[in-house]
């Protein structure tokens, strides 16, 4: 139901990744985590709510335990891809090179505490829990009695929370971000049920989240930058050229929200 078995299932081949050394396999399982979290959320009508929310909350755990390790290494992805310009001066590009080792150095410790927990028996015990709610989920009475119903009536919801920031701090566009991609994860997990409808929603929702979540990328790290050149007492060379990067990384985060309104509005549309 809801897909439940198939990414349960990917949940736990990406944790054993995890700790066997798998390319890209935190990002993975980050990513089925939050799935699940968006479909037990947005379908709760349809689980007895007690079991759901427990282990919803349980896998809210270990995603912000994996996010802190992804987090370190798209810092790291960005920083390496920022020193690869061969235009850099000198000076810049070797502040950006240590700024990255340090991001690299960080990560590769975040990965060691991240694996050594894998391997306990609270998470080992949540991967089989989980897998045994996904086999045989506890239904309510509408998600058993009325699926389709309570599947449709918890798209509604879920899109009614996707809105145009209120103002523009960047944690109101983060809000915005997250239900766009609960909605997404939410609408492909009944892709089988609604059909095109569904993927016309999810695909509506990814363009939102996507563009919120490349301008949240840029803007913090243009924000790692300064603060790096603070924190490493810089020559006036190398300060000044982290910080043409820095504007420069604010100004393409800016150019990542033209036609937000319209990407919100195509939310609309598609349900």
């Amino acid at each position: 139901m809801f897909s439940l078995v198939a990414v349960s299932a990917e949940l736990a081949e990406q944790l054993v990744a995890i700790e066997t050394g798998g390319d890209d396999a935190v990002h993975q399982a980050r990513t089925r985590v939050r799935r699940l979290r968006s479909i037990l959320g947005v379908y709760r009508r349809a689980f007895e709510k007690d079991d759901a929310k427990r282990l919803r909350r349980r896998l809210r755990v270990l995603g912000t335990r994996l996010g802190v390790v992804r987090d370190l290494e798209v810092l790291a992805d960005a920083l390496d891809g920022l020193a690869a310009d061969p235009g850099l001066d000198t000076p810049t590009m070797d502040a950006v090179v240590a700024f990255a080792a340090d991001a690299r150095s960080a990560h590769a410790a975040a990965v060691t505490r991240l694996v050594s927990e894998l391997s306990g028996r609270s998470d080992r015990r949540l991967v089989a829990d989980t897998v045994s709610f996904a086999a045989g989920p506890p239904l309510s009475s509408r998600g058993a009695d009325h699926p389709r119903k309570t599947a449709r009536k918890g798209l509604r919801r879920a899109a009614r929370r996707v809105t145009a920031p209120a103002d523009a701090s960047l944690e109101a566009k983060h809000t915005t971000r997250k239900a766009a991609r609960r909605l997404r994860y939410a609408a492909e997990a009944v892709a089988d049920l609604f059909g095109r409808d569904a993927v016309r929603l999810a695909a509506a929702a990814e363009a939102l989240q996507d563009a919120l979540g490349d301008h949240r990328d840029l803007v913090l790290l243009a924000a790692h930058l300064r603060q790096k050149a603070e924190d490493a007492d810089l020559s006036p060379a190398a300060a000044a050229g982290v910080e043409r990067l820095a504007s420069a990384c604010e100004e393409r985060a800016d150019e990542r929200l033209a036609g937000l309104d319209d990407l919100v509005a195509g939310v609309a549309d598609a349900l």
